[in-house]
């Protein structure tokens, strides 16, 4: 993991060996300096609004494009959009802070970056990592206004390399940087957002310390598929049910404060969740969260053991949510730089692994709770078997805000009829 995160700033450190790239801003430490905004009220509530919203609205454009198979981080894409519209004229500026959900009132915006440049993590039961960066030509010089902006809101950083003299080179340092190998890297504009994600973290409670069982995993409606290397865990947890999308509901806390969990959703049955997805509104985050309560007894889990990678044409998502002036107006980005910055490529590359291994060791399971079960719908609650493809995030459990939003439903080892 050190490795993924020193990657991103190769293109730092190659100014000084081949003059690739300069840098002009970094991240390394939260600079915010609210002043009279100190004194505003609670904005939580208004944050977590916005990040529900901008979560399911990339959820339902990215979980198509491809095998329902996907790691996205909604949240970082949403700190770099931010930092564009800090710099773009008004009528995109309105346009991108409707999307983001993002207030006029500037104080409330940086209350709002702050909460989110302080989700992130780098401790040894729990790495969540996001780089962000507005990659510019040689020649393009960030206004010095909206750089101080965005550095001192730790929304993006800003490096520049020479797209137009050297793109090979350029292309060479960027990919390098985001380890993003497939997504076509158009570099005919004068710069480009890259975007990374990493997670890898210890459950609160680990998996059952035996091996690892190979099992089969299947389809929506039932066939099998191809087998998963199986993890599985006897233990109480929070559990919860939405009709609306006819799934089970499962969290799992993670770190050893909980400081994070991964909320799972599991179809019922044979349901398509192809339409299902397409039909989410933002509401479907919290009737999720709010469906959760404590199991009354120790429950029988499973979840498929891997890692998943994505990488993510951001731009194509954006631009099917109207956005389209960034990239070819000088007129729209005109506060970011001179001459104003024109992105041709978006990039976001994340990662994500589940694994068995946990803080503390598997629980001994406990007994019954008197009178168990009392209705069909707990004993409905004796098991949860990801064996079929599920849904699941990454939560920060201060703001509950999702980090990641991730959808598994291709086996590790699928089968070859």
């Amino acid at each position: 993991m050190i490795a993924i995160i020193l990657g991103f700033f190769i293109l730092t450190c190659s100014a000084s060996k081949r003059d690739v790239v300069s840098l002009y801003g970094s991240l390394d430490t939260l600079r915010t300096d609210l002043g009279a905004c100190s004194n505003y009220p609670d904005v939580v509530d208004g944050y977590r609004n916005a990040m529900h919203n901008f979560t399911i609205e990339t959820y339902k454009r990215v979980a198509p494009r491809g095998t329902y198979q996907f790691v996205v981080s909604p949240h970082s894409l949403w700190m770099t959009v931010a930092a564009i519209a800090e710099g773009a004229n008004h009528e995109t500026q309105q346009q991108l802070f409707q999307l983001l959900l993002l207030p006029n009132d500037a104080c409330i915006r940086q209350k709002y970056y702050q909460l989110a440049a302080s989700r992130f993590s780098y401790s040894s039961d729990a790495i969540v990592v996001s780089n962000r960066a507005l990659v510019i030509d040689h020649g393009v010089t960030p206004n010095p206004a909206w750089h101080n902006f965005v550095t001192k809101n730790s929304l993006i950083e800003v490096v520049s390399a020479p797209i137009r003299h050297n793109p090979v080179a350029a292309a060479s340092s960027i990919r390098q940087a985001v380890y993003a190998n497939y997504v076509p890297l158009n570099l005919q504009g004068n710069s480009v957002l890259i975007d990374t994600m990493d997670y890898n973290g210890l459950w609160n409670t680990a998996f059952a310390d035996a091996v690892v069982q190979r099992a089969p995993f299947h389809s929506i409606s039932g066939q099998r598929i191809g087998t998963v290397d199986m993890m599985t865990v006897k233990r109480r947890c929070k559990i919860g049910y939405v009709p609306s999308i006819s799934a089970k509901i499962l969290e799992l806390p993670i770190g050893t404060n909980s400081q994070y969990s991964m909320v799972i959703a599991l179809v019922v049955g044979n349901s398509d969740v192809r339409p299902v997805i397409r039909e989410f509104k933002s509401s479907i985050v919290t009737d999720v969260l709010t469906s959760l309560r404590d199991s009354y007894v120790p429950i029988d889990i499973a979840l498929p053991q891997f890692t998943l990678n994505s990488e993510v044409d951001v731009k194509v998502i954006l631009e099917d949510l109207g956005i389209t002036s960034l990239w070819t107006d000088p007129d729209a980005t005109r506060y970011i730089s001179t001459p104003p910055a024109l992105p041709s490529s978006y990039v976001q590359r994340a990662t994500l692994t589940l694994n068995k291994h946990g803080v503390n060791p598997p629980l001994v399971p406990g007994l019954r709770s008197s009178g168990y079960p009392k209705t069909p719908e707990e004993s409905f609650w004796n098991e949860f078997i990801a064996d079929r493809p599920f849904m699941f995030g990454l939560f920060d459990t201060e703001t509950y805000t999702c980090l990641m939003s991730n959808m598994y439903s291709q086996p590790t080892y699928p089968d070859f009829i």
